[in-house]
């Protein structure tokens, strides 16, 4: 019973519940002012400062402004650089678009419920108004639709959803963004299931489960995912031939959803739907942090934070050098050509900070290899891998890499936990590596600082491990055939 008292208390301790925050939030917000807020606790002795961040949070999410979190402020090597970074990062006027209302239109017959932008404040006598001082294009919001009348079907004409968003540009001029958007319409459970976008499915499911994880027990949460799972596989079941209805020793899905099982267990085992810990990586702050953000991002950056990649720098197995792009003796990997940074908006010229370019070396434009649904047995000793949750970089170092290579990167042949990179210019290897890591950074809203763990310490194969979600795959797919099992 105490070990439950603690895992309660903790989860508490990553939820809103300071009532004054959340009223000055709101008043941020009917001035018109957006907040911007660097949270970085000092690290000081074995325990983790705690600063309640989650309530810290309400103010830039009900203002429209930023959260940036920089753990063990002052205590990790580079710590303090990553602090600069924030508050440069913080101090950048950069908002595309502010004195915002964002309204939701839908065809007769269907309604906008429960905006969830996760900033601003809905109209008190509308909820498909969103009223937010101010607006990046990072940021996101979720709307459910529904029937207004459950028992009528939707007359059968094209059905659509329009958002238009009033704002004012970065040079003062008042603007209105008007898009219409044609829906999918479904009169079976076999047409819904094809127009299912599994990417998209998760991050709406993502958002919701965090909504709920602020009132309920993360492990009722997780449940619900669950139990959200094993009724589509049950609802499936339908479609398919007499025979195959009642085999309960399967899994049977249309191919469209043949994934989302995968994709709603990393969003299961995503340390933000599971208790806080004492370590930093899952303290209560840093676990609040990643729920506002997570919140807050559009679908292809939310399926990075959930879906973590990692890619493979260096295998000795390979190469005493950099990985080569392709490995067809090395299970199942892709190459990930770096991505050009994304253009800014249209009205960003105005006073809107660029993103910054990723380097010019011919480096920044090669293939890096990315293990897909990586595993703990795809990790090798010999290996360097990047872990790239979207908010921090992990450069893993396994015991065996070969020590030339070490050499271009940091130096020394024997690295350890926190060891920085050489400066660029050193080396052709290293040169390359922080061309990597500019252009990844050129695709996110904020700074990703980089974190080298090695092989061995009990921080450094967590970071790693915990966030190879593919691990318990097999055994979350014998968990549902049991509990499908007695309603088949």
């Amino acid at each position: 019973a105490g070990g439950a008292d603690e895992a309660a208390a903790l989860e508490r301790l990553a939820r809103p519940e300071n009532a004054p925050l959340r009223e000055l939030g709101r008043a941020c917000s009917d001035a018109q002012m957006a907040v911007r807020l660097v949270v970085a606790p000092a690290a000081a002795g074995p325990a983790h400062p705690f600063v309640d961040v989650a309530s810290l949070a309400q103010l830039p999410r009900l203002s429209g402004g930023r959260l940036l979190y920089v753990p063990e402020a002052g205590g990790a090597a580079g710590s303090l650089s990553h602090l600069a970074a924030a508050v440069r990062e913080a101090m950048r006027v950069s908002h595309d678009a502010t004195d915002t209302v964002l309204r939701l239109r839908t065809s007769k017959g269907l309604q906008a419920v429960g905006l969830r932008a996760l900033g601003g404040l809905s109209h008190p006598d509308d909820e498909s108004i969103l009223m937010l001082p101010s607006v990046n294009r990072h940021d996101s919001f979720a709307a459910e639709l529904r029937h207004m009348d459950d028992k009528k079907p939707l007359p059968p004409q094209p059905v659509y959803v329009q958002s238009a968003l009033l704002y004012t540009g970065p040079t003062g001029e008042r603007r209105v963004r008007v898009s219409t958007r044609r829906l999918v319409t479904a009169d079976s459970v076999r047409a819904l299931a094809v127009a299912v976008v599994p990417p998209v499915a998760l991050v709406l499911r993502a958002k919701l489960a965090l909504a709920a994880a602020e009132k309920k027990a993360v492990a009722e949460v997780r449940d619900e995912i669950k139990a959200g799972i094993v009724n589509g596989l049950v609802a499936q079941r339908e479609l398919c031939p007499p025979p195959l209805r009642k085999t309960a020793d399967e899994l049977i899905l249309f191919r469209t959803l043949a994934l989302l099982p995968l994709f709603l267990l990393a969003l299961s085992s995503h340390p933000v739907l599971q208790t806080p810990r004492a370590d930093p990586t899952a303290a209560p702050d840093a676990l609040a942090a990643q729920a506002h953000d997570l919140r807050l991002l559009p679908t292809e950056l939310a399926c990075l934070a959930l879906l973590p990649g990692l890619l493979t720098v260096h295998d000795r197995a390979l190469s005493d050098g950099w990985a080569p792009a392709e490995d067809t003796s090395a299970g199942p990997a892709a190459s990930r050509p770096p991505a050009a940074a994304p253009d800014p908006p249209p009205d960003a010229a105005g006073g809107a900070e660029a993103a910054p370019k990723p380097s010019a070396t011919p480096s920044a434009a090669e293939e890096v290899r990315e293990v897909l649904l990586p595993r703990a047995s795809d990790v090798s000793a010999g290996s360097v891998l990047l872990l790239d949750t979207l908010h921090e970089l992990t450069l893993w170092v396994g015991a065996h890499a070969s020590p030339a290579f070490l050499e271009q990167l940091f130096g020394t042949s024997r690295p350890a936990d926190g060891a920085p990179l050489l400066e660029a210019g050193s080396n052709t290897d290293v040169d390359r590596m922080h061309a990597l890591l500019a252009t990844l950074r050129a695709q996110r809203p904020s700074y990703a600082p980089l974190r080298v763990m090695c092989q061995g310490s009990a921080a450094s194969d967590a970071r790693l491990f915990s966030r190879l979600y593919a691990n318990a795959y097999e055994p979350f797919l014998f968990q549902l055939i049991a509990e499908q099992r007695p309603r088949l």
